[in-house]
């Protein structure tokens, strides 16, 4: 996977594919612990007729851990260069949680380098449930480590429905989950996320289209917290039925289906 410097030295790795047709380019922004490797049968769906770019966040994969707790527009900032790295004036946002953040936050810093947005997994305004379940992480991180997060914070990102026809997987969602992060920096985009602030103060200020995608079994977003996030953004929503947190990997073809008509 290619290494790309950041004007402060540190290095994001990052994926391309499909830069042979000439159409806007999709990104894909992982979740808090994931990676590229997470989008790998979207990347081999969208190739087919766009350029494609998925990368790994400061404090993800195989990027560079943040030097500090790292603000939303440090990391819009990272994407801005990464995207100007690749001389890519335009580009679709597909966001999932952590980088559903990062890009409302980047669709409201450059306006102008956004065509379409995706944003799933992501709520106007959190719940007290879900800022005590992404506390309760920070303390089970502090106290047992970053496996022990993995397996505490399992039943919050995925649904029951996942659960139960793939129990058998867990060990080895675990065990790649913590093969491929670090405690240093997963714990530095903890801290980051609980200061960012909320996307309902964003939110308004988005002008490209955008779709917000939700789940009915996720005890992070809620249903009405998406809906009103696409109503501010002046977007649409798109409910999940028998889904969790984690949409793209629970019901990734619905997600592909969803997408792909939306940015058309």
């Amino acid at each position: 996977m290619p290494t790309f410097a950041l004007p402060d030295g540190a290095t994001l790795h990052y994926k391309q594919a499909g830069f042979k047709h000439h159409r806007t380019a999709v990104v894909f922004l992982n979740g808090m612990t994931q990676t590229t490797r997470h989008w790998a049968s979207q990347v081999k769906v969208f190739r087919e007729d766009r350029p494609v770019i998925t990368y790994d966040a400061r404090g993800q994969g195989a990027s560079d851990p943040p030097r500090s707790v790292p603000t939303l527009s440090e990391h819009t900032a990272d994407l801005l260069a990464l995207l100007d790295h690749l001389d890519v004036e335009e580009a679709d946002l597909v966001g999932f949680s952590h980088g559903a953040r990062i890009a409302l936050g980047f669709a409201e810093e450059y306006p102008e380098r956004i065509r379409r947005l995706v944003v799933c997994s992501a709520t106007a305004e959190p719940t007290a449930m879900a800022r005590t379940i992404i506390r309760s992480w920070q303390e089970i991180l502090e106290l047992g480590g970053l496996e022990a997060l993995s397996w505490a914070a399992i039943t919050s990102i995925v649904g029951p429905h996942f659960l139960e026809q793939n129990e058998r997987l867990l060990k080895n969602i675990i065990r790649a989950s913590v093969d491929r992060n670090s405690e240093e920096g997963v714990a530095l985009l903890l801290q980051g996320l609980a200061e960012f602030p909320p996307l309902s103060e964003i939110a308004g200020k988005i002008k490209a289209p955008t779709l917000v995608l939700s789940a009915d079994s996720d005890p992070l977003v809620t249903p009405e917290g998406a809906r009103e996030l696409a109503r501010i953004c002046g977007g649409e929503h798109a409910l999940i039925p028998k889904c969790g947190h984690t949409i793209p990997i629970e019901e990734p073809e619905l997600f592909q289906e969803q997408v792909l008509s939306f940015l058309g």
